[in-house]
């Protein structure tokens, strides 16, 4: 069930001393952010979804181009939305705990750039393609979908008990590659970041993850050559469809 924690900077909810703690740092290339808009001078609302420790939104307001905006944060881990420091320094507007499915579909199209960054692969298959699907349907038709994941089957397990950090899937390149991003880059190792418009919900059916743990970062590596990206690390690279939709 959605629960507000945090609502226009201010705890809603006090929480008790928890046994444990704040998870999830992504390795995605987050600096692509930057990079998603023509002009990051307009006001913003990003809405950050496995927000974790907090490390996109701590990147947005300190860029001095990006400090303006308004960043949400919704994330399935108790811990990670108990976390009072990092809701004090006031760098998420608004936190949630629970599912961004929950989230109501016009609130979903009010922000202008929704963040997927390294949640897919702690999904099953089905539930990922029908999250990314979701989020693409209700997608603002000017607004823009950041999504990162390994382009392979990353071995991770549970640290803590509940925590959500297990992979239980790997994505090759040729369905990300598949849905037509606007821009995409690398990190290493492997991890590759999109950033999808609304037209990419017409291709929703070619994004196939695989379960198959034999897929390892090698067999990611040659998918990857086979459809002719670019993984060069942080590089961010503009396709065809940006070029078109320019």
């Amino acid at each position: 069930m959605l629960n507000q924690i945090v609502s226009n900077y201010e705890v809603l909810v006090a929480t008790p001393p928890r046994p444990d703690r704040p998870a999830g740092v992504s390795a995605s290339p987050k600096g692509m952010i930057f990079h998603v808009l023509d002009d990051n001078a307009a006001p913003v609302e990003v809405l950050d979804i496995g927000f974790g420790v907090g490390g996109l939104g701590e990147m947005i307001k300190a860029n001095s181009q990006t400090s303006h905006w308004s960043v949400d944060g919704i994330d399935g881990w108790a811990a990670n939305c108990a976390n009072g420091p990092l809701f004090a320094r006031q760098i998420y507007r608004n936190v949630w705990h629970g599912l961004a499915q929950e989230l109501p579909s016009e609130r979903i199209a009010s922000y202008k750039i929704i963040c997927l960054l390294d949640v897919i692969e702690h999904l099953n298959a089905d539930t990922a393609k029908w999250l990314l699907r979701t989020l693409l349907t209700n997608l603002g038709e000017q607004s823009y979908l950041f999504v990162s994941t390994p382009l392979w089957f990353y071995p991770q397990h549970h640290a803590q008990d509940g925590d959500l950090e297990e992979h239980l899937i790997g994505v090759p390149a040729s369905s990300m590659m598949a849905l037509e991003p606007r821009m995409y880059s690398v990190a290493n190792p492997l991890i590759g970041g999109f950033v999808f418009d609304k037209s990419s919900l017409e291709l929703i059916e070619l994004f196939q993850p695989t379960a198959d743990k034999t897929f390892t970062f090698q067999r990611g590596l040659r998918v990857s050559r086979a459809v002719n990206m670019n993984c060069q690390p942080g590089v961010v690279f503009k396709t065809a469809a940006y070029a078109g939709a320019s």
